[in-house]
């Protein structure tokens, strides 16, 4: 189980649009080379990789040197231990009553 500190990296990680963009990519095929993610975005390379060390960093995302580039994937377990993460707070969490009955006096 992750403690609150991990799932909010986690998150956070995955907050920005681009990066959820990157994810999906990876996610296609067991590994993208550099230029696949590059020519995916509509972005400049410096701002991916920034977006790339972003998701390394949190453990998303894993890198290994192919030649002079890189080959990015997804770590899949940690995706599946925050998707884990969330689907238990999805589950404990009780149904709201109505928007209407929310601060109605009874």
């Amino acid at each position: 189980m992750l403690d609150e500190d991990r799932i909010a990296l986690l998150a956070k990680a995955l907050s920005h649009p681009a990066r959820i963009r990157i994810v999906r990519t990876l996610t296609a095929q067991a590994e993208c080379s550099g230029a696949e993610v590059f020519s995916a975005l509509p972005l400049a390379q410096s701002t991916i990789s920034e977006h790339l060390r972003v998701l390394k960093d949190a453990g998303l995302v894993h890198a290994r040197p192919v030649g002079t580039s890189m080959a990015y994937c997804v770590c899949a377990e940690t995706l599946r231990e925050f998707s884990s993460a969330i689907d238990e707070m999805a589950v404990a969490v009780p149904s709201c009553p109505p928007a209407e009955k929310i601060g109605a006096h009874s």
